[in-house]
């Protein structure tokens, strides 16, 4: 019985991909479905118009196996997942049989052929189009080729990139960064004792004394001679250390939203109007200057009645200024030390009550570039401390993705919510570049 192995779609399932893979089924050329590293293709086979299983009962006439290979769009991608571009070239050099197509995303379409002939040179009657399948996929891999050789010469590994931000986030960014060919050090400023030992291209930056303020930063980009600044944490964008860079350093490449468009994360009671005016879902809420006015608004609700409500500092408290109240005068109480008693600061000056909601919560992050947005894979992470979540809340522990409660589906609810939001910044003149947080319930 023919096999279909779908390898590197990631979250991608493009209707080409699926239309192939339906038909074979239909027309009893494979006989199951394996996806690996394609995470959405089997619930997208279950939808209509294909409503394809992955595995099905009846018999395949053909004795050939299927490979769909989605061309990788970077090199550092190509790279990372070699395994998979050596599986296709052993299976295609070692005359095993196998059809073999290679599916390129940014044209939409398979390299030397098509849904007809893929289907003909599975049926074991073409076996000029099982060649030209071949041919082209080898052919696309050696271009791959040649672009990792050039990029792993001497001459290609110069750039040093420096990562803003001392957290376990620029941890992770340090790695992920480090892994490309074109990347010769990456320098943390200031780090942390992790990627103090991390070791090969990352290190901490030396002389900056555990600080990331707009003038530590610059200095160092311009003594690093850096190409590129990656900036993790919040506050950093929000004292507009992009706008610096662009307008001190117009060659460095920055990758973080400016001044102007980080209002997103520096001003709950922002988003929440901004989200409100452009009918994007959220919460029900109102935005309060005076600790007076926001009692007075939660003594008018039924808040021992049901009507629970979420009190929440507007400004930057590093992912800790949202209290839970059950009651109303703990509710009251709240207000009070976010407003009254600036538990928080200046982020408390204005606060936020807003309606709380039940539900698995997720977070949600998506790349932008102004434009557009293309959301990765939900995560998910304990907000709450103490057993039970009886605690306050954190910054997130033990993070995890993809999350299993965002399903394709909703994935792609979220990720039109995202466009929504950049395109609507992109209006107001303010474009958001970098990556766009969305807490999702």
């Amino acid at each position: 019985m023919g096999t279909a192995e779908v390898v590197g779609f990631g979250g991608k399932s493009p209707a080409e991909v699926l239309e192939v893979l339906s038909a074979a089924v239909t027309e009893k050329a494979i006989a199951s479905i394996v996806p690996k590293r394609s995470q959405n293709i089997e619930l997208d086979l279950l939808n209509a118009p294909y409503r394809t299983f992955l595995s099905n009962t009846d018999s395949s006439s053909s004795k050939k196996n299927l490979i769909i290979y989605c061309l990788p769009s970077t090199v550092t991608e190509y790279m990372t997942f070699g395994s998979e571009s050596s599986a296709i070239r052993s299976s295609i050099l070692s005359g095993s049989g196998d059809v073999v197509a290679v599916f390129d995303t940014a044209s939409s379409s398979f390299a030397g052929g098509d849904a007809k002939s893929i289907l003909s040179a599975l049926s074991g009657d073409n076996a000029e189009a099982s060649a030209s399948l071949a041919s082209a996929a080898l052919a696309s891999l050696s271009k791959l080729d040649g672009l990792a050789a050039s990029q792993l010469s001497p001459a290609g590994r110069n750039d040093i990139v420096i990562i803003v931000g001392s957290g376990g986030r620029e941890h992770a960014l340090a790695v992920a960064v480090a892994r490309s060919p074109l990347v010769s050090q990456v320098v943390c400023c200031p780090g942390n004792g992790g990627t103090a030992v991390e070791g090969g291209k990352i290190s901490n930056a030396e002389g900056v004394n555990g600080k990331q303020d707009n003038d530590t930063v610059l200095a160092l980009v311009k003594r690093l001679g850096a190409h590129m600044v990656v900036v993790g944490p919040e506050a950093p964008l929000v004292d507009g250390l992009v706008n610096v860079l662009k307008e001190e350093c117009p060659d460095v490449r920055a990758f973080g939203p400016t001044k102007e468009a980080a209002i997103l994360e520096a001003s709950k009671a922002f988003t929440k109007d901004f989200l409100e005016e452009y009918d994007i879902p959220t919460a029900k809420y109102k935005n309060f200057t005076d600790a007076n006015e926001a009692i007075a608004y939660v003594e008018s609700l039924d808040i021992d009645g049901g009507d629970r409500q979420v009190v929440k500092a507007s400004g930057l408290a590093a992912g800790k200024g949202v209290l839970l109240p059950t009651t109303k005068a703990e509710t009251i109480d709240a207000v009070k030390e976010i407003m009254s008693d600036r538990a928080f600061g200046d982020a408390g000056d204005t606060c936020v009550v807003e309606s709380f909601m039940t539900g698995p919560e997720a977070s949600c992050l998506a790349f932008c570039d102004g434009k557009t947005a293309v959301l990765m894979p939900a995560a998910q992470d304990h907000k709450r401390a103490l057993d039970n979540d009886e605690g306050l809340n954190t910054g997130g522990m033990g993070a995890y993705a993809p999350a299993p409660c965002v399903t394709p589906d909703l994935q792609k609810e979220i990720e039109a919510m995202c466009i929504k939001t950049v395109q609507k910044m992109a209006e107001r003149g303010t474009p958001y570049v970098g990556v766009l947080y969305a807490g999702m319930m």
